[in-house]
Formats: structure tokens, sequence, C-alpha cells
């Protein structure tokens, strides 16, 4: 089920209040905050997001529309909430390079099959994404890729 998209205004404030408390830990095993400076305003933002964890390093999805991840290139004041804790990280974007985000977003929605409505990618009768799809997703998809830093 998708949730409409004027319901964020009112579910993204909860989602920042419930991973910053004691009720993380219904949310934190696979959605986290994203914490970092705006390069012109010099505000902090938060911003509450699915994410996968492998071998150490995290990774998120969005859109090329979406106005917060350029946010995070060269910005050394990235930080992550996660499962409660605070973690400084260094942050990738990969973009415009379709082969390795079709393949990541395969393994991600194949994880997370809910978050197929969110990037129009077809499901089959057991949940498996439709390759055509996530290959023309990939097309305007961002993944950011962070790695924990020694100030952690």
């Amino acid at each position: 089920m998708k949730v409409p998209e004027f319901m964020f205004c009112v579910l993204n404030p909860m989602m920042r209040f419930s991973l910053r408390s004691p009720f993380h830990l219904f949310f934190s095993h696979n959605i986290m905050l994203i914490r970092y400076v705006g390069r012109k305003s010099g505000k902090q933002f938060e911003i509450p997001v699915r994410y996968a964890e492998r071998d150490g390093v995290i990774k998120c999805f969005t859109d090329k529309t979406a106005n917060w991840w350029p946010n995070l290139r060269d910005n050394r004041d990235v930080s992550l909430v996660i499962r409660g804790a605070v973690i400084k990280v260094h942050t990738q974007i990969v973009v415009n390079q379709t082969e390795e985000l079709t393949t990541e977003l395969t393994k991600h929605l194949n994880e997370y099959p809910g978050d197929a409505v969110y990037k129009n990618v077809r499901l089959d009768h057991d949940r498996r994404p439709a390759a055509e799809d996530i290959a023309k997703h990939a097309e305007t998809a961002v993944m950011v890729v962070a790695t924990p830093t020694d100030e952690s």
C-alpha cells in the first residue's frame, strides 16, 4: 500500500520523534534518520529513510527529483541516527550509473518489496520485482552509500 504523498508532512515529524526516542525499537531495524547541514541555508535537517546495511555499509535510495540528496555530496557534517545511536558517516552519491543502481535496487527491493510501489516497480505473484521496471527506475534513482567514519 502506498502512503499518499500529502501524508508525509504528518508522518515524517512523527518518525523523526520516534527514531530519536526509546520508541525507535519499533522502526529502527530498517528506518533511519539522515542528519545533515544544508549547504546554502546552514540549517540542520533530518530525513527519515528506509535503509539496508550490509558489511558495515549503509545504503538508501531516493529519486533525482528529491531536493535533499545533493546536500550529502562533499559534506563532512553528515550523521545517521540508526538503531538509537548517532553515527558520523562519509557519504558517496551514486547517480547516473544505471548498471550499479539496477543491481543495488534489485537487492533492495527483494529485501523490501513494499518499497516497489514508491519506485513504480511491479511485483510478481511471489513478490519479486520486475527487472524491466527496476531498469527503468534506475535511470532516475539515487543511491546514498554511507560508511561510518573513525569519529563515530
